[in-house]
């Protein structure tokens, strides 16, 4: 049986964000495990029933704030040994079996792909609707703003060109049995000043290979990096890019859809 931890992640005080967060654990009460910064959140969680570990600060702030998943994974890695990360937004949709644990040996390490827009700010902006919360504040407002800046900043230099697209490791589902993973994206985030999607990007170096050898050495299959179910009746230029990618990752991998990433 494996020894698998699910983990989390929570820092910030985004209000809106707390709605994603199921009532009680709906993966596993023991295994599930949240990295929390605050203890404000920390009790929030503590509330819920998740099995809670309260961070310390670290580097990783403003534009280098997704920086934070690598603490998290580092840390992880290196108390449990294996590890699936989960964003909020990545839901359990078949109960976990033989054959997902089967899935999960074949590879050790394993970070689903998503596409990015070439002008990938505009493109992102486009795509939240007017009445999201985080249009709703001018703190929220100027904070997309900047990471959105980010990522158009720096994805040039970390991506895979698809049809005049950009891809890119998207770190909603992170699955690894390689202790040192969390500990190696670090330390290539740091050498290369990486900001914007820092655990992305840093990724993207790690792998070090062409998209077709990442789709084989790093592609899972049992998730997508975003979900058909989340762009069926999506018609925005980022969502169009993505549904053409998924029929070219699915057309390469043996899709049993464990995890919806919406």
């Amino acid at each position: 049986m494996s020894k698998l931890k699910f983990i989390r992640t929570w820092w910030g005080d985004q209000q809106d964000k707390w709605l994603e967060v199921p009532k009680i654990p709906l993966i596993s009460s023991e295994n599930e495990i949240v990295y929390v910064w605050g203890k404000e959140n920390l009790n929030k969680f503590k509330e819920r029933g998740y099995n809670c570990v309260l961070m310390e600060e670290d580097e990783f702030n403003g534009k280098s704030i997704y920086g934070k998943k690598l603490t998290v994974l580092n840390k992880a890695l290196k108390e449990w040994g294996e590890v699936l990360m989960l964003d909020w937004d990545c839901c359990l949709s078949l109960p976990l079996d033989d054959n997902f644990y089967t899935m999960l040996s074949k590879k050790p390490i394993q970070v689903p792909l998503y596409a990015h827009h070439k002008e990938p700010d505009i493109a992102l902006l486009e795509a939240i609707p007017d009445n999201h919360p985080i249009l709703q504040s001018e703190k929220t407002y100027i904070d997309l703003i900047t990471n959105l800046e980010s990522i158009a900043l720096e994805i040039p230099k970390y991506h895979w060109k698809w049809n005049d697209n950009l891809i890119v490791p998207n770190f909603g589902c992170v699955y690894s049995r390689d202790i040192n993973l969390g500990e190696d994206l670090i330390k290539i985030a740091k050498e290369n000043n990486i900001k914007g999607l820092v655990e992305e990007f840093a990724m993207w170096k790690y792998a070090n290979c062409t998209l077709e050898e990442y789709i084989e050495q790093y592609h899972p299959d049992y998730v997508l990096g975003v979900s058909d179910d989340k762009l069926k009746d999506q018609e925005y230029s980022i969502s169009i890019i993505q549904k053409e990618f998924n029929k070219e990752i699915k057309n390469k991998i043996n899709l049993k859809q464990y995890f919806n990433h919406v």
